[in-house]
């Protein structure tokens, strides 16, 4: 579990200053340190944020306008040096600001508290606008500590009581505002493409057709593209070519959705910090705007970014901050577009991943009495099969499979989900009884009748494996990784450590199987790979803390006992390195291919063929 970190700003920059205080403590949790500081008063500071805004804004940037198009008043490329050097001018001043003597306390107890490979919320709280709006990215804290991540919170916030949702996938409502000078297909097509993700889309819709969708239905993603903007403390978009709304205008039925199960808004569209504040008052989880008016190519490739790091496995957070810090690409002809994107935060909520917004039965869901059938297995993890369909368990004979498939054909996506589960399991039964002519084709057959299932592209993955062909194998295993099936990620460590000596990859996949994991044999698998990993890139102490881990989470198994040993050994520990290879030969399964290799190593070291007799 990460961190939270909460700095409180109260005051001014004219005459002032602000009052700081920073809260940290771990996710979910009361914070566990309070510390004040200060910040004095820059009024210099704010003339600097206006100056670059103002340049900014000249340069005309909002989506739908190219740049180059812009001749009168001063060419572009002049526009665009001077935005550059009022944003220089800007971050030279935040810096030496942040420098202040009364705020080192403050940037002192970060560096201390936090570990830097520790993912970690670093939310920003102040009822004052511009603190709102300085570049907050650019201290140097972030650069040093790259698993952190920013945003915004409002001064109030409330827990909204949810309907629990099995949706089986991510409920995305997309509304294409008004479209003149934007290409809203590029958004679309990005949406489109998302893993396990049903989208609704509304096109230049009318307030009743918005109002009625989002009554009638759940969502979990609210997504907006097109042109909006802010007035005074208000949001306004833009639906159609003749209307636009505020977020008021959309009160109660906003309310509606967030009862439902509503946790993120993305508003794609130019400025959109009143968005935040107005959606803020109705305690929406998540919501990401931008900060400024925003060109049409930066809105499109932070959307793409930003979807294929969050549905791939990344926190919302580190997904947000990859995708922000992709843009710095685009910044020879669009300044400062890192610069745009942040999350305003409800701070009673923690931010769910894509895994857990899918909620779906496949996703390593462990039924009966499965785990204790994985505890023992003679292999790393078998493949996991999916909670049974009870109205057709008891279906085994080929006839009742074709009128299955009729009834499949006849009922669409209902039905051929809950079949191929139902087939996937049935599979792990013919494995189990020794039945491998059965088990290949009916794994085979599970996915041509539902290539989104996670569990049955694992079990598939899982076979190519046992016959050692090691691309069909981390094919399949990759598709089931992109539905979050955490099991998938610790095979292609596996893979990644014994085939292809990529260590870092293992590490890599480890993390972010565990972001995923809920069954513990397949947690212990992750730390296990993870510890292995950490081994054979020579980081002992960060080996033994993940194979500590693995051994608390299961301590009647060979694997983290026999890497335990070649740590100690390796580190120069040798008081427990016995105990640990004695561990080892007694728990180490042969069958298991690791395993027996770690097993003829703990005979080595246990019962050392006797020295030669000389006479």
């Amino acid at each position: 579990m990460g961190k939270l970190a909460i700095v409180r700003f109260d005051g001014d920059f004219d005459t002032v200053g602000f009052r700081v205080t920073l809260e940290i403590g771990p996710e979910g949790d009361r914070p566990s340190t309070e510390i004040p500081g200060r910040l004095p008063p820059a009024p210099e500071l704010k003339t600097l944020l206006e100056q670059w805004e103002t340049k900014y804004r000249n340069i005309d940037a909002a989506r739908g306008i190219k740049p180059k198009q812009i001749i009168y008043n001063g060419s572009i490329n002049q526009r665009i040096e001077e935005c550059r050097a009022a944003a220089n001018r800007l971050s030279e001043g935040f810096q030496e600001w942040l420098e202040a003597k009364a705020f080192r306390p403050i940037d002192r107890t970060l560096r201390e508290e936090l570990a830097r490979d520790e993912a970690t919320r670093i939310l920003i709280r102040s009822e004052n606008p511009q603190i709102q709006k300085l570049p907050w990215h650019l201290w140097d804290f972030f650069e040093r500590y790259p698993q952190t991540e920013l945003g915004l919170l409002p001064p109030y916030a409330q827990r909204i009581k949810t309907a629990p949702q099995r949706q089986g996938a991510v409920k995305i409502l997309a509304i294409l505002g008004h479209q003149e000078g934007i290409n809203v297909e590029a958004d679309r097509q990005l949406l489109e493409n998302l893993p396990n993700a049903r989208v609704t889309f509304l096109v230049e819709p009318s307030h009743e057709q918005i109002n009625d969708q989002l009554w009638q239905q759940s969502w979990q993603i609210l997504f907006f593209a097109g042109h909006s903007t802010t007035e005074g403390d208000r949001g306004c978009i833009y639906i159609n070519p003749t209307e636009r709304l505020t977020i008021a205008d959309l009160k109660y039925g906003l309310k509606k959705a967030l009862a439902g199960g509503l946790q993120f808004a993305i508003f794609n569209s130019c400025d959109g910090l009143g968005l935040a504040r107005e959606l803020a008052q109705l305690h929406i989880p998540q919501t990401i705007v931008m900060r400024e008016p925003v060109p049409d190519r930066v809105a499109q490739t932070f959307l793409k970014y930003f979807l294929l790091a969050f549905s791939g496995g990344n926190s919302f957070y580190l997904a947000m901050r990859e995708a922000r810090e992709r843009l710095q690409g685009l910044e020879g002809e669009f300044p400062c577009a890192t610069w745009l994107p942040i999350v305003c935060q409800n701070t009673t909520v923690v931010p769910k991943n894509w895994a857990e917004l899918v909620a779906a039965p496949t996703v390593e869901r462990v039924s009966g009495n499965w785990e204790g059938k994985l505890s023992r297995s003679p292999w790393t993890i078998p493949f996991i099969p999916s909670p049974p369909q009870p109205w057709i368990h008891s279906w085994r004979k080929p006839t009742a499979i074709l009128f299955l498939l009729a009834l499949c054909i006849w009922g669409g996506q209902v039905v051929a989900p809950k079949l191929a589960t139902t087939i996937n399991n049935r599979a792990f039964e013919d494995f189990q009884a020794g039945r491998w002519r059965e088990f290949q084709p009916q794994i085979q057959l599970a996915i041509a009748l539902d290539p989104h299932n996670a569990a049955a592209h694992y079990s598939r993955g899982w076979s190519c494996e046992q016959v050692r062909n090691f691309d069909c194998a981390r094919t399949h295993y990759q598709i089931a990784a992109r539905y979050g099936f955490a099991a998938a990620y610790s095979q292609l460590a596996r893979l990644s450590i014994v085939e292809d000596g990529d260590y870092d990859a293992a590490v890599e996949m480890s993390g972010r199987g565990l972001q995923f994991a809920i069954e513990v044999p397949v947690k212990y698998a992750l730390h296990k790979n993870l510890g292995w990993a950490r081994l054979e890139q020579g980081r002992y102490e960060e080996a033994i803390q993940q194979l500590q881990m693995a051994i608390a989470l299961d301590d009647d198994r060979a694997a983290a006992y026999c890497l335990m040993a070649r740590v100690l050994e390796r580190s120069g520990v040798s008081t427990e390195t016995l105990v640990q290879w004695e561990m080892c030969y007694n728990l180490a399964n042969p069958q298991d291919f690791d395993e027996d290799r770690w097993l003829g190593m703990a005979r080595k070291r246990l019962f050392p063929p006797p020295s030669p007799s000389h006479f």
